[in-house]
């Protein structure tokens, strides 16, 4: 893919792509609709990037989703309260020279740079991307974040990324703040999170992990990564919102996952190509978030970033770190959103709610007795106005919890309890 982004009147949603020129094979189609620019890794030389559109599902207005794959997102609004300026200046005093109260930013950089990382990747193209039959496979490279999150058993670091950094990559080699580099083995990925781990058998300091279920719209915030390759680079800014969803309007890809990014923080902090997989801190240097997208319409930050929750990120880590596969909480039916006419010759006072069009066999929806034609109100005592809505709530429990459902059926509410299951893996 050239390294030009396609001209469109609408933004784009651009993925990281840790190969360049030509990108690495991922299926991805084309996009049909304004993408979401998720800041792609940098060749390892000329710090030109390449993009690729993040694939997301269905079309939005039919939006078959299956409930647990995605979850949608609704801006949250959190309580406008800032953590505790005492807890702050507290824990930066004992690491850093720097005042929290006159440098936020600084201080904040100063506790979280250390262990922040780059990542360069090098994969190859196969020939038949368009070389001569015969032809030998052509090198490519690319840059990306990471954050030293977890020492390893017998030494070393576990480093966390995003799964597009890493995705195809024959080599990994990061560099910490001290400029060595260091060879690192994959550990594991989730692209359903864009999530990966990679180990290098070095010890570097681990970040400080902050709680990301605290964050409130307004907070400062502060980017840290190699955004165009220029390494360990700051920026700051403000959360501009929580629970945000990267959905199906934007582009689709062959999975059938409308939501490649869900439950993720939105940030006006610069995040670039390259940033992918970097550090989102609070003002103590809590790591709150891993950098991996951008809405734009030039492939560059236009003020609005994404990053997936720490909280996510770190469950996804801990299931590959022990050896595991990513489990991803699912509920198990095909759905929209409730419409007027719909809800008019269902009785629904609102045009409120995510209207079951399908069940899929074998899953918690199924084994609740949940049917086509239902409407879903509530997950537990939160409420349901669309399928985005469904989806989030779905996507914030755990597999296995046991959720009580409010649902509209044959013009009367009643109540269905069912447990929450594990994302089937797509099929081919």
């Amino acid at each position: 893919m050239s390294d030009e982004i396609p001209s469109n009147d609408l933004p784009d949603i651009v993925a990281e792509q840790p190969l360049p020129e030509p990108p690495m094979a991922t299926g991805y189609p084309e996009p049909v609709r304004p993408e979401v620019t998720v800041p792609t890794p940098i060749p390892s030389t000329g710090h030109v990037h390449s993009r690729v559109p993040f694939m997301l599902g269905c079309t939005i207005a039919l939006a078959c989703v299956l409930v647990a794959t995605i979850v949608g997102g609704v801006a949250g609004v959190a309580a406008s309260r800032w953590f505790d300026d005492s807890n702050d200046s507290s824990s930066q005093s004992a690491s850093s020279p720097i005042s929290s109260t006159q440098e936020p930013v600084a201080a904040a950089a100063a506790l979280a740079l250390p262990s922040v990382v780059n990542i360069d990747v090098t994969g190859s193209t196969p020939s038949s991307t368009g070389l001569p039959n015969g032809h030998p496979d052509v090198p490519t490279g690319g840059t990306g974040s990471g954050v030293a999150y977890k020492s390893a058993p017998g030494g070393g670091t576990y480093v966390l990324t995003n799964d597009h950094v890493v995705d195809g990559a024959t080599t990994i080699v990061v560099t910490p703040a001290d400029g060595e580099r260091y060879s690192a083995t994959l550990v594991g990925r989730d692209p359903e999170t864009d999530i990966a781990v990679v180990r290098i058998s070095q010890t570097l300091p681990l970040i400080p992990v902050g709680d990301s279920e605290k964050l409130a719209v307004g907070q400062m915030v502060v980017a840290i990564g190699s955004p165009f390759g220029l390494q360990h680079s700051v920026s700051s800014g403000v959360v501009s919102a929580l629970h945000r969803s990267i959905t199906n309007n934007y582009s689709t890809d062959a999975t059938g996952s409308a939501y490649p990014l869900v439950d993720v923080i939105q940030t006006d902090a610069a995040i670039n190509p390259g940033n992918s997989g970097g550090a989102l801190v609070d003002r103590s240097g809590r790591l709150v978030g891993i950098d991996s997208a951008i809405y734009s319409e030039s492939g560059s930050s236009a003020g609005i970033g994404f990053a997936i929750p720490a909280r996510t990120a770190m469950r996804i880590a801990d299931e590959l770190i022990a050896g595991k596969k990513a489990t991803h909480p699912f509920l198990g039916i095909e759905g929209l959103t409730v419409t007027a006419s719909t809800a008019k010759s269902l009785g629904l006072t609102k045009a409120e709610g995510a209207l079951v069009q399908s069940v899929v066999p074998g899953t918690g929806a199924a084994k609740a007795g949940l049917k086509k034609d239902d409407v879903m109100l509530a997950v537990g005592d939160q409420p349901v106005r669309t399928m985005d809505d469904l989806i989030l709530q779905v996507r914030r429990t755990v597999v296995g919890d046991h959720v009580s459902l409010k649902v509209w059926r044959n013009r009367a509410e009643v109540t269905i309890d069912m447990i929450v299951g594990d994302k089937p893996a797509p099929t081919p």
